[in-house]
């Protein structure tokens, strides 16, 4: 049976919490197995839990870095759902900072695990708060090295 709209708001309420709690076994717990992750869309996949987990490690990078999320929308329907938020990221210690604009975009399998999520956002969607230094991350760091 098709996941219902109320599991695709559950998932995203619960990939909102990973965030911002930092729990990363609730972020991977999320997504099925075999699932495929742009970020941004345009990149190349991550797929699957280990991939994936390489870009949350990426993102987190240790404790001088804070990544908070600031929801303005969930839309669910069917099996789909859409999440719009600004990240929150800090570095106090350097006191840099990025708001980042994004729209995620995901299905939900059978299962209710995120199957396919898609992170819509380029760099015109993103701004340097006000009184801090400007932070661009390099999301290739999060690609597995040959």
């Amino acid at each position: 049976m098709p996941a219902t709209p109320q599991q695709v708001r559950q998932a995203l309420e619960n990939y909102v919490k990973a965030w911002t709690t930092g729990d990363r076994a609730l972020f991977l717990s999320l997504f099925a197995a075999d699932a495929s992750w742009s970020d941004p869309v345009g990149t190349p996949e991550f797929k699957g839990h280990e991939a994936i987990g390489r870009f949350w490690d990426f993102a987190h990078q240790g404790e001088a870095r804070t990544l908070t999320p600031k929801v303005e929308e969930i839309r669910a329907n069917a099996n789909e759902g859409i999440l719009r938020f600004v990240m929150q990221v800090r570095i106090p210690a350097r006191n840099q900072g990025l708001d980042l604009s994004v729209i995620d975009y995901v299905v939900l399998n059978d299962a209710g695990k995120i199957q396919l999520s898609r992170a819509f956002w380029d760099e015109t969607h993103a701004s340097t708060p006000p009184g801090l230094q400007p932070f661009a991350p390099d999301v290739s760091e999060a690609y597995e090295k040959n």
